[in-house]
């Protein structure tokens, strides 16, 4: 490289790909609901679209607290602040539906609804 600016440049592209890449890949939507001894908590992990969704809940019997691994029916809108899950099929195991609109939600999950709050900021 002829020019020191241009080794600058190279240097702080070089610095900066990784800080990118870990702001991008940070949780996309969080919501919490507590009722009593049990709370639920759902986030979702990605980049711009939903790659994982991780669910999390206190209060229930031991063996209901695996959650086994399904395939959901996931509709989610940031611009509108709108996120519907359902369960592809209920086949006997635990599952959980959850429907937000804004910064309010219900989820259902092992006989009992719970209202809690919605955390749209991309972190």
């Amino acid at each position: 490289m002829k020019h020191p600016w241009m080794r600058l440049l190279a240097i702080a592209l070089l610095l900066a790909a990784p800080i990118a890449s870990t702001v991008a890949s940070g949780d996309l939507f969080q919501f919490n609901a507590t009722q009593g001894d049990v709370s639920f908590t759902l986030m979702m992990h990605g980049r711009q679209d939903i790659g994982a969704i991780h669910v999390v809940w206190t209060g229930a019997p031991a063996a209901d607290r695996n959650l086994p691994y399904r395939q959901y029916y996931v509709e989610f809108d940031r611009a509108r602040q709108r996120l519907y899950v359902r369960p592809r099929k209920r086949d006997g195991l635990p599952w959980f539906e959850l429907d937000v609109v804004g910064s309010q939600g219900d989820v259902r999950f092992l006989g009992r609804r719970l209202h809690g709050e919605a955390d749209w900021d991309i972190r």
